[in-house]
């Protein structure tokens, strides 16, 4: 059972990782294009993508603890990178 939930939260840190690159991804490509008409779209999709993410791990019997941490850790590594990076 343990080692069930070390292969867990091993994927869960990888697709945080993995969320994390394409997120900066994204803000280079709106800092650089500009572009009005694919700020939404970028957005929706990754506001989608995150979602579900969430829904997966809820199902795989994730706490909704772990979830939080994990989504707060995030917005705090994005946030960082992003003001050091671009700003």
């Amino acid at each position: 059972m343990k080692k069930d939930k070390q292969v867990l939260y091993f994927y869960m840190i990888s697709v945080t990782i993995g969320i994390t690159l394409i997120a900066m991804a994204i803000i280079k490509y709106i800092v650089e294009v500009n572009e009005p008409k694919g700020y939404l779209i970028i957005i929706l999709g990754f506001v989608l993508t995150f979602n579900y993410i969430i829904y997966l791990e809820k199902k795989a019997g994730i706490s909704k603890k772990v979830i939080w941490v994990r989504n707060s850790l995030y917005i705090v590594l994005v946030g960082s990178f992003i003001y050091f990076l671009y700003f």
